[in-house]
C-alpha cells in the first residue's frame, strides 16, 4: 500500500498544461493570506506593481485582476471608440480580442511571420485610414520585432501597445518587453513567466494614459472567489490527466457552457502575493526553463528540427513551439506521444478570424501554419523523459524540411 501511494504521482502528468509549479514559499504565502483573511484586500497588489515598475524602469503601473482588463484600460485611456480600428494578430488568444470588443473598437486582423508573430510588413498591410492602435503580443516566451514596428509607427499618431503577457522578462533589441510603445501589458495567469493564477498590470511612461486609466472604476473581487480559484490550482488542476477527459465527457453530456464574461477588478491580495514570489524567482526559473528546454529538445530527436522557439538568453521560454510539416507527423501524433511521456501538450491557437462571422481576410502565413502548431510547456521541475519517444528510437518516416 505504501509503495502504491509513493508511486501515485506517476499516474498523473509530470508536466500538466498551464498549471504553475509552486513550491513551499507559494504554499506559505497562500496559507498566510487565508488564515489572516487578507485574500481580496491587502498591501501586496501595490507592492507587486511597484516591484515590476522598478524592474522595467517604467514610471507608472496599474494593477488589475486580468491581463485582458489591463488591455481594456489601455484602449480606453488611449481614447478608442467605435470609429477606430485596432490592429492585432489573428493568431493570438481571444483575451486580446475581448478587450477590443468591449471598448467598441473595430478589430483588424493582421498576418504573422514564420515565427507566428506580427512583423512590420504584416502590420503595414493591415493599416487603414481609421487605425488608431496596434497591439503587438509576444508569444510563448519569445519576442516579436516590436522595435521595428515601433520605428515604423513613429510620427503616425497610431498608439502601440506592447503585450508582454506571455514573455515578461524577455528582451528585444536590448530592452525588456513591456517597455516599448505607449504602454505595456503584464499578465500573471497560468502559462506565463509570472505563473500565478490571475492578475495583470498596465505599465507606461505616459502620465496622461496612466491618469486616464486610473480614473476608470474597478471593483474588488469576493474573497471566497479568490480562495476557490487559488485552491483549484493547488488541488484538482494537477490531476488533469484524469479530470480533463472527465470534463470533456461532462461537457458533451450536459452541453458546453459559454465562458462567463470577465469583470474588471483590481488585483486581489492573494494573487499579488503569489505573483510577487514568482517575480522574485524570475531569473532562477528562467534559467531552469532554458536548461530543461535543451534536455527536452534532445528527447524530441528529429522533432526538434521543427522547433521555432528562441533558445537564446533573450527568451524566457515558457513553451517550446513546433511547427510541423504538412504531412507527417500530425499534431495529434506528437501530442499523444508526449502525453504518454507525462507531458500535457496542446495545439496552437485557432486564428480569431475563423471564429468571426462576416470577416473575410486573406492571411497566408496564419492560414497555412496554425493547424500544424504544437505547444509544449517547459516546466521548471521537468526531469526528462524516462522512456525514449518512438520517433527517436529509429529513423522517422518523415523528413526534416523548412517551414
Amino acid at each position: 500500500m505504501l509503495s502504491k501511494l509513493r508511486n501515485l504521482h506517476r499516474y498523473f502528468y509530470q508536466v500538466p498544461w498551464c498549471v504553475p509549479t509552486w513550491g513551499w514559499k507559494e504554499f506559505c504565502v497562500t496559507m498566510n493570506c487565508i488564515l489572516t483573511g487578507h485574500l481580496s484586500k491587502g498591501p501586496y497588489p501595490r507592492r507587486f506593481a511597484d516591484a515590476v515598475k522598478d524592474y522595467l524602469g517604467i514610471a507608472y503601473a496599474l494593477h488589475t485582476n486580468r491581463g485582458r482588463v489591463a488591455i481594456e484600460l489601455a484602449l480606453r485611456a488611449i481614447g478608442l471608440d467605435k470609429n477606430h480600428d485596432v490592429i492585432l494578430p489573428s493568431y493570438i488568444c481571444h483575451s486580446v480580442l475581448d478587450a477590443v470588443v468591449r471598448v467598441g473598437a473595430r478589430p483588424v486582423f493582421a498576418d504573422v511571420g514564420p515565427d507566428l508573430h506580427l512583423t512590420p510588413e504584416t502590420v503595414k498591410t493591415a493599416l487603414t485610414a481609421q487605425t488608431r492602435c496596434v497591439i503587438v503580443p509576444h508569444l510563448f516566451g519569445n519576442t516579436a520585432p516590436i522595435d521595428e514596428i515601433e520605428t515604423m509607427l513613429e510620427g503616425t499618431g497610431i498608439a502601440l501597445i506592447d503585450d508582454a503577457a506571455q514573455s515578461f522578462g524577455s528582451r528585444r533589441a536590448g530592452r525588456l518587453v513591456g517597455t516599448f510603445g505607449d504602454c505595456g501589458i503584464i499578465s500573471c495567469g497560468p502559462g506565463k513567466t509570472l505563473a500565478g493564477v490571475a492578475g495583470g498590470l498596465l505599465v507606461t511612461n505616459n502620465r496622461e494614459i496612466y491618469e486616464r486609466a486610473a480614473t476608470i472604476s474597478l471593483c474588488q473581487e469576493n474573497a471566497i472567489v479568490v480562495m476557490q480559484r487559488v485552491l483549484s490550482f493547488w488541488i484538482w488542476r494537477r490531476l488533469r490527466k484524469y479530470t480533463l477527459p472527465f470534463k470533456i465527457i461532462m461537457d458533451r453530456v450536459f452541453g458546453v457552457k459559454e465562458e462567463t464574461p470577465y469583470v474588471a477588478c483590481v488585483m486581489s491580495n492573494l494573487d499579488a502575493r503569489i505573483a510577487l514570489e514568482q517575480f522574485y524567482a524570475l531569473g532562477k526559473n528562467t534559467q531552469k526553463r532554458r536548461y530543461n528546454a535543451t534536455i527536452l529538445l534532445k528527447a524530441l530527436g528529429p522533432l526538434a528540427n521543427y522547433n521555432i522557439s528562441d533558445l537564446s538568453h533573450n527568451s524566457t521560454l515558457v513553451k517550446l513551439v513546433l511547427v510541423l510539416p504538412p504531412k507527417e507527423p500530425t499534431p495529434n501524433q506528437v501530442i499523444n506521444l508526449l502525453s504518454n511521456a507525462g507531458i500535457e501538450c496542446q495545439k496552437g491557437y485557432v486564428p480569431l478570424h475563423l471564429y468571426m462571422r462576416n470577416v473575410s481576410v486573406f492571411l497566408p502565413f496564419t492560414d497555412n501554419l496554425w493547424d500544424r502548431v504544437v505547444c509544449i510547456p517547459v516546466d521548471i521541475e521537468y526531469k526528462g523523459i524516462k522512456k525514449p519517444l518512438p520517433f527517436t528510437e529509429k529513423r522517422p518516416k518523415f523528413e526534416s524540411s523548412q517551414v
